[in-house]
């Protein structure tokens, strides 16, 4: 399974309502969220990156636990925070790589940073 054969499905970001995240409303981090799925498996690592528009860029990795129902990123609010422009944007995504170093990419989500 390499990047080019398999696109696991886009994360989620809790805080944001369609698309938009409203930075001035985080009270402490964000949360990006991935679902563990059929292509997954125990102690698989999963890298969930984020990189705004601004410049911005953090990442935090975790593995694949026997029976999360959700894994939880906490994501600085500074991530989205320092710099912030109108129109800019945040890129979110989440590499898994297998114990075999086999490794699948997710679909971007792209979100509005909003003040």
């Amino acid at each position: 399974m390499t990047a080019q054969e398999k696109t696991m499905p886009a994360p989620v970001l809790k805080e944001a309502n369609n698309d938009v995240l409203y930075v001035g409303k985080l009270t402490g981090p964000a949360h990006g969220e991935v679902t563990p799925h059929g292509d997954m498996t125990v102690g698989d690592k999963v890298e969930f990156t984020v990189q705004t528009s601004t410049g911005n860029h953090w990442s935090g990795t975790k593995r694949v636990e026997p029976v999360p129902l959700v894994m939880v990123f906490a994501i600085p609010k500074e991530t989205f925070e320092k710099g912030l422009v109108p129109d800019a944007t945040a890129k979110l995504r989440y590499r898994v790589t297998s114990a075999s170093g086999n490794q699948a990419d997710s679909i971007d989500l792209v979100v509005q940073l909003k003040p």
